[in-house]
């Protein structure tokens, strides 16, 4: 390595396994010390941990799944971390807060395989620390932070083997894709929507191949290219979108057939869990339509609480799952700027940001249960990130070195404004309060 004229900086952010390794740790530690940082705050359940802290706490007690409307990865993970580290909201939290750092590493990963630059993907990693959504999800013992991280790093293995030209290598990456829409799917049903999203990718790029599609400017960023994603053979599809998927799927129930000393078990347990989906959900003052999420029209409150009851005396401790509004801004004109290059270019990238969106956002429409809330689009926000990195570094311009800049910053000034009501251990009082309620129904 040379020291001179900078030479060793070069070396340092060169696209190489091992700062790509290095990276990934820095990225996994930093965002891990952020959510752990007072996350035992507040010291009481909130939200839907009055429903998954119990159900870890019977799991552990007795081996008795509850609250089985989602099948069991996510709940199992907050158990794991009680199990480690206690029945207290550490406890509680803490897994969530390694999920959280590993979607946010799965961000950066994702990145580097669509941008292949070091720099532009921790460009990117940043971007979504800042959007507000990890953050707040991986300081609460829910369920959706595990889909958010298996999620990422699926579209992550989907973007490497697509690109990946050796066919072992490429078949990897896809069978590790499909581990990971398994595991996504176990923690919540919602994690099929990328599965079958990805699918429907790899379908159309063979009937395009089939149908032997040629433009009169072809080009090597063509989605269906000829030549490329040699692992998607018929066997390579039907390894990686179905057999790992269930596979992995499949071994998420094992800790409850091994409970219930029969195979069985596995039906058993989604029959219950269509008989909770058959029902009809009752009325929720933080519902919202999925067309709502595009402008935050209604954030979830998940804790909010004034000490004493007077707020003129004490801040209120405040958690609110707000997207980082920005960022939803900025990020919705990226996804727009995808499909139109995915569709106009026929751009392979732009595809892949495009399709992961587009998958995990529509599906909404046909909800069968029709009671939904805005952190169902969070999964769909973690695409913002890798889109905005496309538009900043992919072209010509001027503008792009301000964007490169200003994006970032706008996005930290943005959350450490709302910070205050993103962590309940920070406090705000009734004016810094009713600053950052920009719409009449965020309150």
């Amino acid at each position: 390595m040379s020291f001179a004229n900078g030479r060793w900086v070069k070396d340092w952010i060169a696209p190489k396994p091992r700062t790509v390794a290095v990276a990934i740790v820095v990225v996994f530690v930093l965002s891990l010390a952020a959510f752990l940082w007072d996350v035992d705050t507040p010291n009481v359940m909130m939200f839907d941990e009055t429903w998954y802290v119990p159900t870890a706490q019977k799991w552990l007690a007795a081996g008795e799944m509850m609250h089985e409307e989602h099948p069991p990865l996510g709940k199992l993970m907050i158990a794991l971390g009680m199990w480690l580290f206690g029945d207290n909201p550490f406890g509680w939290r803490v897994m969530s807060a390694g999920f959280g750092a590993l979607a946010v590493s799965g961000t950066f990963l994702w990145a580097f395989a669509l941008l292949r630059s070091v720099p532009q993907a921790l460009w990117a990693a940043a971007i979504v620390f800042c959007s507000h959504v990890v953050f707040v999800q991986a300081r609460i013992a829910m369920l959706d932070i595990f889909l958010m991280a298996f999620c990422t790093l699926a579209l992550a293995f989907f973007t490497f083997s697509i690109k990946e030209p050796d066919r072992r290598r490429s078949l990897g990456y896809a069978l590790a894709m499909g581990v990971c829409l398994g595991l996504a799917s176990a923690c919540k049903w919602s994690g099929f929507f990328l599965l079958f999203g990805l699918a429907g990718a790899y379908l159309l790029i063979a009937l395009l191949r089939t149908w032997r599609v040629r433009f009169e400017d072809p080009r090597t960023t063509d989605f269906y290219a000829p030549g490329g994603w040699p692992a998607m053979t018929p066997s390579g599809a039907l390894l990686a979108f179905i057999v790992a998927p269930l596979l992995a799927y499949f071994a998420a129930f094992l800790p409850q057939i091994v409970q219930a000393g029969t195979p069985l078990e596995f039906i058993d347990s989604h029959a219950r869990m269509f008989d909770v989906w058959g029902g009809v959900s009752a009325p929720h003052p933080y519902a919202s339509l999925w067309p709502t999420w595009l402008w935050m029209k209604r954030p979830v409150w998940y804790y909010f609480f004034i000490p004493g009851g007077v707020w003129s005396h004490n801040p209120a401790s405040a958690v609110v799952a707000l997207v980082n509004p920005f960022v939803l801004a900025a990020g919705e004109a990226a996804i727009l700027v995808a499909i139109h290059r995915w569709i106009v270019r026929r751009d392979l990238d732009s595809m892949i940001v495009a399709v992961g969106f587009l998958s995990q956002y529509l599906p909404w429409l046909f909800n069968p249960k029709g009671l939904e809330f805005s952190f169902y689009f969070f999964p769909s926000v973690m695409c913002f990130a890798p889109a905005l990195a496309l538009v900043v570094f992919r072209g010509a311009g001027t503008w792009r070195g301000w964007a490169a800049v200003g994006v970032p910053v706008l996005a930290a000034a943005t959350f450490l404004f709302f910070l205050p009501v993103l962590a309940g251990g920070i406090g705000v009082d009734a004016k810094g309060y009713y600053a950052r309620m920009w719409l009449k129904s965020w309150i």
